[in-house]
């Protein structure tokens, strides 16, 4: 609940503090450096939470020297998108818009991915959960003296820096506490694992990021920057409820890695998530008429439709934030990958033809086409996944997933039939991705 407190309080102070028309800069530099900052990532803080459990070599040391050379990497990309694709999309921004607030908020974003990502490897999502909500604190807090201070852009650029960091610093010092930590070794061949594993997770990854922000883009490059802003401030009510299925998501992901998940319990999480988020969409529907004047000020009162269409999108987006972590951490990277194109094809297409007659509107219809394409591809490829599996394959047969370790505490084995999204091939994954 703190976390979607401090998300919408920055929604809400932004909104006072900026016109639409800076609000809506504000929200594509916010999306560009979130893409670059997977980009540069190359999947390996998604591969790290497939393989940390399974393989010896893959450690949480070697992890942190890799992502400390991608972040150099991103910075020098982070650069070269600044002033070409940003000026393509009529975003100019001056020299020190782009070094004293672009730049560092990049690496600020690129190390809270890594770090909460980390955080969930190790096994604690609650308090990667934790660490986001402290940081949405300080971005919150930030904004409000900038806010009083009379600041503008540059401001609020600096103020989500200091979110990001926050969130970084605290969940450094976590993993510098962790057992996992302190009981591995140095080994070699875990960095090209790592990568290796990534950059086949790159289309599951990236896809889906490009998918959840291409709206804002392509309403940057077809409509206006103001269009943007009354979009981004749309989706921060409607956005809020996320949290619930991302956060039943990470558990799944866990659950699914250590080969501790079945179909019951994945039908609980799905139904779970869909209805909480079913439930607050009914809500927002109600309430956004006199919502979004008496939050974000009236001349965000063209927000109004947009909210309770982008509430119905995240009623279609639920089921697949659940089930494509679960589909990860199976190891099924091929259909985990699969989904993310898909999903971003599917939202080129319908923004395209959406955006050109209605604008933000017609952005938002085309999120709840797409992510319900999204939903059910993915639904129809683990139906496809189970059906694969051999019917003479004894359901009391053990197996286990991925090389055996050869130090620590033995591997809990389940068997693979149990598992909603397991197949005859589940325990080659690993094998076959290096």
């Amino acid at each position: 609940m703190a976390g979607l407190f401090g998300a919408l309080l920055c929604g809400v102070v932004t909104a006072r503090m900026l016109l639409p028309d800076d609000r809506g800069v504000l929200a594509i530099l916010i999306t560009t450096v979130t893409i670059v900052s997977l980009v540069s990532g190359l999947g390996t803080n998604i591969s790290l939470r497939i393989l940390l459990p399974r393989d010896p070599r893959v450690t949480m040391r070697g992890y942190a020297k890799t992502s400390l050379w991608l972040g150099a990497l991103q910075l020098v990309f982070l650069i070269l998108v600044s002033y070409f694709l940003l000026g393509a999309i009529d975003v100019h921004l001056g020299v020190n818009e782009v070094i004293f607030g672009v730049l560092p908020l990049g690496l600020a974003a690129f190390f809270a991915n890594q770090t909460a990502d980390a955080l969930s490897a190790t096994g604690y999502p609650s308090r990667a959960s934790m660490a986001n909500s402290v940081g949405f604190g300080v971005t919150a807090a930030a904004l409000i003296a900038f806010w009083l201070l009379g600041s503008g852009l540059l401001a609020a650029l600096l103020a989500y820096t200091a979110g990001f960091t926050t969130r970084s610093v605290i969940a450094i010092s976590i993993i510098g506490k962790s057992v996992v930590l302190k009981t591995t070794e140095p080994r070699s061949g875990g960095t090209k694992e790592l990568l290796r594993a990534g950059v086949g997770l790159m289309g599951m990854n990236l896809g889906q990021s490009i998918t959840y922000r291409l709206d804002q883009y392509l309403l940057a490059a077809l409509a206006d920057t103001r269009a943007v802003g009354l979009y981004a401030v749309a989706t921060t009510p409607a956005s809020l409820i996320q949290v619930v299925s991302n956060s039943v998501g990470q558990v799944a992901f866990r659950d699914s890695a250590q080969n501790q998940f079945g179909r019951k319990k994945l039908l609980t999480f799905v139904l779970g998530a869909a209805g909480v988020t079913a439930a607050y969409a009914a809500v927002m529907y109600l309430a956004a008429p006199w919502l979004i004047p008496l939050v974000f000020g009236q001349e965000y009162v063209p927000a109004v439709d947009i909210v309770r269409v982008l509430a119905l999108a995240e009623v279609a987006l639920s089921p697949y934030l659940v089930l494509s972590r679960a589909v990860a951490g199976a190891g099924h990277i091929k259909l985990s990958s699969l989904t993310g194109v898909v999903g971003m094809a599917a939202m080129s297409l319908f923004l395209l033809l959406f955006i050109p007659g209605s604008g933000g509107l017609g952005a938002a219809w085309a999120c709840v086409t797409g992510y319900a394409t999204m939903s059910l591809f993915l639904i129809c490829g683990i139906l496809i996944i189970r059906r694969r599996r051999p019917s003479n394959t004894p359901r009391h047969r053990k197996a286990s997933i991925g090389p055996p370790r050869v130090s620590g505490r033995p591997r809990r084995r389940r068997d693979p039939s149990a598992s909603p999204i397991a197949s005859e091939n589940s325990h080659k994954v690993t094998a076959n991705n290096r």
